[in-house]
C-alpha cells in the first residue's frame, strides 16, 4: 500500500499514521511519501509503516503538471505495484490520479482535507474524468456536501465517503502535560484565567476575531494566549497594541506537540472561518478536558455539536459574550460540561471509532475482507 502526502506541516504526519495504523501490518506493507520538506526530526518515527520516503520537491515542481513528481512516483509504482493508494490533499490526489493511467492501481483513495477543493474547473473536469478511478474520502459531512456541490456527477455513483478524522486517546493524554507543569513551560501565572487557541496565524483561522473579542469582553484576571506562527503574526500583534491588550496577549509562537499543553488553558477559543473544514485540535481540547468556545463554522460545528459554547463566524460582539458567559461558569458546571465532551470524543472520534467506520465503508472489500 502507497500514502501520499503533500507535505509534512500541521497535522499530517499524525494523520498519515491513523492510516497506516488501520491496516494490519502482517498483511499490508504501508510505504508513505511526503512529497516536498526536507526531514523533520521523528516524521518518519511518527508516521510508522513499512517505510517513509521523502521526495524534497520544492514548490515549483509541484505546480502545473508536476512532471518530475509524476516520474518519480511512476518509477516507484512500476517496482512495487501497489494495491491500494491513498492520497491526501488535492496535489497528491492529482498525481496518483495520472499515475493509474499508465500503472494498474485496483484501489485508489483520495482524502479532501479541505473545503472547495475541487471548485475551481480544471479540478472538476479531473475528478469528472477519473471519477471511475477514483473514490472520495472526505473528513467532515461539510467538505463531502461542498464536493457533491461542485460535482454532482459523483452524487450517483457512490463515490464520495465520510470519514472523520480520529484521536489515539491513551497515547494522546499519556503525552498531555498537567495544568501546573503546561504552565510553568508556557510562563503563565496560575492565578490568571486563560483563554487560549492553538493554530497557524493565517487568515481562515480568524484571530483578528479574537482578538477583539477579547478587548470587548474585557474579563478581569484573563490573559489570551496564540501558540502558533504563521504569516499574519505581525499584524496581529500591531493589532493587540491598538486594541490596548497588548499586556494581556501573549504570542508564543510555534511549539512543536503544542497539544500538550493545553491543560494550561481555561477555555479553549476556536475561530475559524467558513474554511475550517473540520479542527482537528478541538478533539485534543475535548481530550484534555478544556472547555471549548468555537465558530459555528461548517467543520467545527459538526465536530463541537452540543458539547461546547458556538457563536457565529465573525461575530466579535457574539464571541465576546460567550468568553463573559465561560468566565463566570460554575466549577460544577465546567466540570459536567467537560465531561460530556470527553464522551462525546470517545464515541465519535477515537482512534477506535476511525478504524471501524472506514472498514464499515467496504472499500477495499474485494481486496482484503
Amino acid at each position: 500500500m502507497l500514502q501520499i502526502s503533500h507535505d509534512q506541516e500541521g497535522p499530517f504526519p499524525s494523520v498519515c499514521a491513523k492510516y497506516v495504523r488501520l491496516f494490519d501490518p502482517n498483511r499490508y506493507a504501508v510505504t508513505t511519501v511526503y512529497l516536498r520538506g526536507d526531514p523533520v526530526e521523528g516524521v518518519e518515527g511518527k508516521t510508522g509503516g513499512e517505510r517513509v520516503l521523502f521526495f524534497l520537491l520544492g514548490k515549483g515542481s509541484l505546480r502545473g503538471i508536476k512532471f518530475k513528481a509524476i516520474f518519480r512516483l511512476l518509477r516507484l509504482c512500476q517496482k512495487e505495484r501497489f494495491s491500494v493508494v491513498i492520497a491526501h490533499r488535492y496535489k497528491a490526489i492529482y498525481l496518483a490520479g495520472v499515475i493509474s493511467y499508465f500503472v494498474s492501481i485496483p484501489l485508489l483513495l483520495g482524502v479532501a482535507h479541505e473545503h472547495h477543493v475541487f471548485n475551481r474547473i480544471t479540478r472538476h473536469l479531473f475528478l469528472t474524468f477519473w471519477r471511475r478511478k477514483i473514490k472520495i474520502i472526505a473528513v467532515s459531512n461539510s467538505v463531502r456536501d461542498d464536493i457533491l456541490t461542485a460535482c454532482p456527477s459523483l452524487r450517483q455513483q457512490n463515490r464520495v465517503f465520510v470519514l472523520h478524522h480520529g484521536l489515539d486517546l491513551l497515547n494522546s493524554e499519556g503525552q498531555l502535560k498537567s495544568r501546573a507543569t503546561a504552565r510553568q513551560t508556557l510562563g503563565l501565572n496560575n492565578d490568571r484565567f486563560v483563554f487560549g487557541t492553538v493554530g497557524r496565524l493565517v487568515g481562515k483561522k480568524d484571530h483578528r476575531t479574537l482578538l477583539e473579542a477579547f478587548a470587548k469582553a474585557n474579563v478581569d484576571d484573563s490573559i489570551l494566549v496564540l501558540i502558533g506562527s504563521g504569516g499574519r503574526e505581525s499584524e496581529l500583534k500591531s493589532l493587540a497594541y491598538e486594541l490596548q491588550i497588548n499586556d494581556r496577549v501573549l504570542f508564543l509562537g510555534h511549539l512543536p506537540d503544542a497539544a500538550k499543553y493545553l491543560k494550561a488553558m481555561d477555555v479553549f477559543v476556536l475561530t475559524s472561518s467558513e474554511r475550517e473544514a473540520f479542527g482537528l485540535v478541538l478533539l485534543e481540547a475535548m481530550l484534555a478536558r478544556v472547555p471549548i468556545i468555537s465558530s459555528d463554522a461548517k467543520g467545527p460545528e459538526e465536530v463541537v455539536g452540543d458539547v461546547g459554547s458556538l457563536f457565529r463566524v465573525g461575530d466579535v460582539d457574539d464571541l465576546a459574550l460567550k468568553m463573559v458567559q465561560a468566565r463566570k461558569q460554575t466549577a460544577a458546571d465546567r466540570e459536567q460540561q467537560v465531561e460530556l465532551a470527553y464522551l462525546h470524543l470517545n464515541k465519535e472520534f477515537s482512534s477506535a471509532a476511525f478504524h471501524g467506520k472506514f472498514w464499515q465503508m467496504g472499500l477495499l472489500t474485494n481486496l482484503a475482507e
